[in-house]
Formats: structure tokens, sequence, C-alpha cells
């Protein structure tokens, strides 16, 4: 399957993660049936490395490179990474693993989250930390000119301070904002700022009884230029209905497609050209 031909690009997968070693050719052979192509994300150094090698294995998958910011203030193994992780950051490894390949398309997933912090180390202490490797991950993005792919917990504004002031810095600081959940005017200001905005299978979930309805993720996809716009799974995690509660993968995209399509009144073809578009633009894969 060439590149010309396919359909759907997810933006963000965890293809390479244990979870599939099993059932792997079948995965694929999913996505081969949908012509869908997959960037998939390391989360700590060593598996950015198996990302690379794994991209490198298999047609229509490309790697992205990077330390999660969790795993700076938090020692907490997620089985699904496949190894324990680092609680330092190589910046000079990091690199080398960014140039090791043509199949590397960009920097993440990096950005600010606090949901796991240490026994004993303060918000403070941990923000330091994670700020810290954030803008080292920035400098390795901009040295290469490779695109970021953010990850985002409840710090919206904070993060779009950061990359404010690195653009205002001169670094050359571009990329995509993967598993946006938040508002329109939070999505305005990374917009602002020139990045893209990745909507995954969240969209689909039913909103939560108490929620204000102009916070419900479909408001902000309504309005969010479709230029703009890149489709994502996050794959193994959050699969879209109707296959919530199940092991997610690429092919799953196409329901992520589906939902941004009728939330928006239009195709399915019409979306998926689009963002497919978006997506090798950004990651230079055309």
């Amino acid at each position: 399957m060439g590149l010309e031909k396919l359909s759907l690009i997810d933006t963000h997968s965890h293809l390479h993660f244990p979870l599939y070693t099993e059932d792997l050719a079948f995965v694929l052979a999913r996505m081969t049936e949908k012509r869908i192509g997959t960037l998939t994300v390391g989360t700590t150094l060593e598996n950015s490395e198996k990302a690379v090698a794994f991209a490198e294995a298999h047609e229509n998958v490309w790697a992205v490179v990077g330390l999660h910011p969790e795993h700076l203030t938090s020692s907490y193994h997620d089985a699904e990474e496949g190894e324990h992780v680092e609680m330092t950051l190589d910046v000079e490894r990091l690199e080398k693993i960014a140039r090791s390949s043509q199949k590397v398309v960009a920097i993440g997933e990096v950005g600010l989250d606090f949901h796991q912090i240490e026994e004993g180390m303060t918000l403070e202490e941990a923000q330091v930390k994670q700020e810290a490797g954030f803008l080292a991950h920035i400098d390795v993005a901009s040295r290469l000119n490779l695109p970021l792919v953010i990850h985002c917990r409840e710090v919206f504004d904070r993060i779009a301070e950061i990359l404010r002031e690195a653009q205002a810095e001169g670094k050359n600081v571009r990329g995509v904002v993967h598993s946006f959940t938040g508002t329109w005017a939070q999505a305005q200001t990374f917009l602002e700022l020139g990045f893209f905005i990745g909507v995954n299978g969240i969209a689909t979930f039913p909103p939560k009884k108490q929620q204000d309805p102009a916070t419900v993720i479909d408001r902000t996809i309504e309005k969010i230029p479709l230029d703009r716009l890149l489709l994502e799974t996050d794959a193994p995690f959050l699969a879209p209905v109707p296959f919530r509660g199940k092991r997610n993968e690429p092919a799953y995209v196409e329901e992520v497609a589906r939902h941004v399509a009728r939330v928006r009144g239009m195709t399915l073809e019409g979306v998926a050209r689009q963002t497919t578009e978006n997506a090798r633009m950004l990651f230079g894969i055309s």
C-alpha cells in the first residue's frame, strides 16, 4: 500500500507496545484493508528506540520519540509500555534517536501532566522538573526542524505560555496538541500559536451528566478550521464508540473521522481527505 493511497492517518498510536505482540499481523491487516497509516509514539527513550525500529520494519508507520512528562516525576510503571521507566532525560540520547531514521517525524509526546507525582515530591518540584524536560524537548525539536506532539492534562494555559515564550525566542516551535479535550477558547490559543488540534475517541463518548453543554468537545470540533484538525486513536487506549472498553487500534480512527463528519455536517470522505493532507503536511510524510 503506497502512501498516495492512504485514506486516513492515525496521528497518535502506540502500535509498538507489547499489547499488540500476539495478533500484530491482524492489526496491520485491518489497517491495510482500510488504507490507514499511523504514527507510533514513544513514551520513554527505550521504547522510543523500539518505535523507530517498528516504523522502519513496517510500511505506512512513522515514529515519534520522546519522554512522557509523567516519567520525569513518577516511577509509576504502566505495563503497556513494556519496561520500567527512567526519571531523568538524556537529551543527547533523545537527539541521537531522533536523528537515527528518516521515519522519525516528530518529538513527543511531551508537555505537562501532574496526575502522577512521586511520593515526597511537591507539586512545585514536579513543575520545575517537567518544565525543564519540556523545554529540552522543544530545543531538540527546533534544532531538528521537527514538530512537537504535545501531551496536556488540565494545564492548557501554562503549556501555551511556554510555547509562546519559545517562539518569541526565535525557536522553531510547531506541532499538535494531542488528545484535545479543552474548550474552544483554549483551542483558539493553540491555533493562534500555529498548532494543530488532535481529536480521538474521547469525542465519541457521551458527555458527563453535569457537564456544561458549552464545554462538550463537539462544540470545539465544530469550530476548529478543518485544515488544522488531526485525527488519532491513542491506541491501545481510549477506543471510540462502538469499541469503547476494548483495546484500541489504528483502524478505529475511522470511527473518529465518522464522528467528526457527523458533528460538522460533512461526508466521511471530506474529513478523511483534509485531515490526511494535514498530517502529511505537518509531519513531512507527503
